[in-house]
Parts: structure tokens; C-alpha cells; sequence
């Protein structure tokens, strides 16, 4: 009897064991990858993501906590440097990424993510290491001002100021002026969107391409069908975009300016070759597919890669998915390619 009651409980324990992994892997419509979702829900358990009543400081922790911890140890890096720049009576932090094995290498300008309110040089620091070594270039992240105390479009004035900047001053850092890239990832691939569109209407300095990481293109409305399926996902609900889109710009009426919504734009041509890359389960990805539609529509040359089973900020879990290296090393090889084109053409 008792052996009958011990075989039960065990089963019972499995069935349990089972039904619980079902439920935490289960996400919207489809699945995330089993390890990653598992890790992903557990922390939410741990840690609710109510943001309603948090402070501005609370807010940028739990930011910063997201792109840290499921990130692994920075791989080895020795030539980081840590710079301010005074430009336009406003001093901007960069921290520049000079990989050992090139001479006059090209630039890629690095903007982070973190919803226009978070996210800093650290929380991105492996990324921008990986992305350096592989590609063969100059990094340069970009520490713009937050929001709210920095609402719109100061963020997006930094780091067009930063584009200016390095083009002026590409040699100082022994790099090539005429072979810049620019990179970026959720708020960050918004602003690198935007910065892309301002230096086109400048007639600033020319952009070899744009790489779009899972970018937010239309912070106006939040009704694509991703939104719908994915409203609350794991790391990112709709109120939780609604909450940081009213922090960075307060009117909505501000919220159509194509500057803070590049979708709205309506001129995409004379625009650098773009990749974009987006996550299967994150509720941006119809509006990162959207822009790049819409960019080959004006003639510009896109390609467009979903990464299937990764949640919104994937690019930061490295520690978790391995989809996050493989995302890294396919923007390396996209912008090498680019940089070839672009030096060949400059010396013909």
C-alpha cells in the first residue's frame, strides 16, 4: 500500500513538474525557446513588473537590472576609452571601443536601448565589445541624456551631435570619416532611425547604413498586431510602453513628429541600406517590419531577419540564448560588407 501511494506521489510530482514547465514556456501565440522563457518568467515571478507606482529611480534600476543580468561576463577588451565631449553647450559621455587588429578602421555609433529613460554605458558594454571584435570596428556608445528630466528630442539632438562630432573628428580616434555606421537597439534603433532621417534633411554627414534592433518606429500608435498578441509579454506590456512613450514625450500630439515616429515619416528615400532584425515574441516586431517595408517601397536596400523564439531585449541575454551571439555576429558580417563596399567606391 505504501509502495502504491509512493509510485502515485511520483507521478503526481512528474505530471506537476510537467505542467508547470507547459506554463511557464507558454507565451501569447506560439513559444519562446524552453530555457529562456523559463528564466524570463521566474524573474518576473520574483520580481512583478508594476511599474505604475515606481519612481523615475526605480524605473531605470529595474531597466538596467533587465540588460544586466542575464548578460554574461564582458569578453576581454583592451583598448576602451571613456571621453566627454562639449559640443553645442552640452557635454555628452562616450565610451569608444578601438579593435587592435585594423588602421583606419570604420565607426559605428552605438546607441542603447532602455525605453528613452534607462540604459547607459554598462548596460551595454558587451554588446559593444562583441560587436567591435567581430566587425573590426570603431565602436563609439553613446551615453545621450534621459528622459524625463531630458524629454524629446534631446536624446535624439545628442546623438545626431555625436554623428557630427565623429565626422569632424574621426581622426583623432584614427578612424574613417567617410565610413560611418549607425547601430542600435529598441529606444536606441529608434533613435538610429531618426539620426539616419536628421542627416539626410541636414545634408550632414553621409551614413554607410543603419542596423535596427528590434527599433520602436511608431511610439503614436501601439495597434499593430504584435501589440495585440504580445501586449503582456514577459519583459514588456503595452502599459509599460505607454508609461516610458509618456515619459520621453508627454503630448501625443508631439508623438506623430516623424523624428520620434520614423514610420510616419513621409519621405524615406536617399536613406543608407538598412538591416533590420526582430524578435519573433516581442510586440515591436510588426512596426520594425513595417519600416523596413516601407523603406524598400522608397528604394532603399533592407533586409529584414525575425530571430524566432526571443522576447523584445533578447540581444542582452547571452547568458540565456545563444540567438543573442548569432544576432551579433550576423550585424559583424553585414557591416563589414558594407564598410567594403563603401572603401571600395571612396577609392575608385
Amino acid at each position: 500500500m505504501k509502495k502504491s501511494i509512493k509510485a502515485v506521489s511520483i507521478i503526481l510530482f512528474i505530471i506537476a513538474i510537467f505542467l508547470g514547465i507547459r506554463i511557464l514556456v507558454k507565451t501569447g501565440i506560439g513559444k519562446l525557446d524552453t530555457y529562456l522563457s523559463i528564466n524570463l518568467k521566474l524573474n518576473k515571478m520574483l520580481n512583478p513588473n508594476s511599474i505604475d507606482n515606481k519612481s523615475i529611480k526605480q524605473l531605470r534600476e529595474g531597466l538596467n537590472s533587465q540588460s544586466t543580468i542575464w548578460s554574461r561576463k564582458p569578453i576581454p577588451f583592451s583598448n576602451i576609452k571613456n571621453i566627454t565631449i562639449s559640443e553645442n553647450s552640452k557635454k555628452i559621455s562616450l565610451r569608444i571601443y578601438t579593435p587592435n587588429n585594423n588602421n583606419n578602421p570604420p565607426i559605428v555609433i552605438y546607441s542603447h536601448g532602455g525605453f528613452w529613460i534607462g540604459g547607459n554605458l554598462d548596460t551595454h558594454d558587451t554588446v559593444c565589445r562583441k560587436l567591435s571584435q567581430n566587425s573590426k570596428a570603431i565602436v563609439i556608445s553613446v551615453n545621450y541624456h534621459l528622459a524625463p528630466e531630458n524629454p524629446f528630442p534631446i536624446a535624439v539632438d545628442d546623438v545626431y551631435t555625436v554623428l557630427d562630432w565623429t565626422y569632424k573628428n574621426a581622426e583623432s580616434i584614427n578612424g574613417d570619416k567617410n565610413n560611418i555606421a549607425v547601430v542600435g537597439d529598441s529606444a536606441g534603433g529608434n533613435l538610429s532611425a531618426v539620426v539616419s532621417l536628421m542627416a539626410r534633411d541636414k545634408n550632414g554627414p553621409s551614413i554607410t547604413c543603419q542596423v535596427l534592433i528590434y527599433p520602436s518606429t511608431n511610439i503614436f500608435q501601439l495597434n499593430s498586431n504584435s501589440w495585440s498578441q504580445f501586449s503582456n509579454t514577459i519583459n514588456l506590456s503595452i502599459n509599460d510602453m505607454e508609461k516610458y512613450i509618456s515619459l520621453y514625450i508627454p503630448k501625443k500630439e508631439d508623438r506623430k513628429n516623424p523624428y520620434a515616429s520614423p514610420l510616419l515619416s513621409k519621405d524615406l528615400r536617399k536613406l543608407p541600406d538598412t538591416l533590420i532584425i526582430t524578435a519573433e515574441a516581442d510586440p515591436l516586431k510588426d512596426e520594425g517590419e513595417a519600416y523596413g517595408n516601407k523603406l524598400k517601397e522608397a528604394g532603399i536596400n533592407v533586409t529584414i531577419t525575425e530571430y524566432k523564439g526571443v522576447p523584445h531585449g533578447f540581444i542582452t541575454m547571452d547568458k540565456i540564448t545563444n540567438k543573442a551571439d548569432a544576432a551579433i555576429n550576423q550585424i559583424s558580417l553585414y557591416l563589414q560588407n558594407q564598410f567594403k563596399i563603401t572603401k571600395n567606391y571612396t577609392n575608385t
